[in-house]
């Protein structure tokens, strides 16, 4: 066997080393505070709510409804595989009330109605990051600062093979 065909089949081997790992953000989704404050929404009668987010729009994820306010309780655990040829560095969620077109301000027709977001940053490689990240919701006059989401976030490998 030459070198040179020995030295292809090295590369072989690393280029299936590296397809057999992939980097995955590990989101734990644990409540949010302040949304829909019975006292500033009083018109709101159906008070379920779900989080929806990702880190590439084509992927969107979104949590089970959970119900209350202005406190509300997901505790669950996602995994998204990311796309290393993606520009990866923020996660973007938005915390979605389920009304129905008979409340007075339903948002869409189909009853779906954005009540915050927030963009935060991916935490490094092999790194972890937890927190109360602020949300902001449009209004008529623009946006405004309203509950938060508080969430955990880490960034690691996985291992395919």
């Amino acid at each position: 066997m030459t070198k040179t065909t020995m030295n292809r089949r090295k590369n072989k081997g690393i280029a299936k080393e590296r397809d057999s790992t992939r980097t995955g953000l590990v989101i734990s989704i644990h409540h949010a505070e302040g949304i829909d404050n019975p006292s500033s929404y009083p018109s709101v009668i159906n008070r379920n709510y779900r989080v929806l987010f990702w880190v590439n729009p084509d992927d969107q994820l979104a949590t089970e409804l959970a119900s209350g306010s202005p406190n509300l309780a997901w505790n669950k655990k996602y995994c998204i595989e990311l796309d290393e040829a993606r520009d990866c560095r923020f996660l973007y969620v938005e915390v979605l009330r389920c009304g129905s077109s008979s409340e007075s301000d339903p948002g869409t027709s189909n009853g779906w109605r954005l009540v915050g977001r927030a963009k935060i940053a991916l935490p490094n490689l092999s790194g972890k990051t937890q927190g109360r990240y602020g949300l902001v919701r449009l209004e008529e006059d623009g946006y405004k600062a309203e509950g938060h989401i508080i969430l955990s976030m880490e960034l690691m490998k996985i291992d395919l093979s």
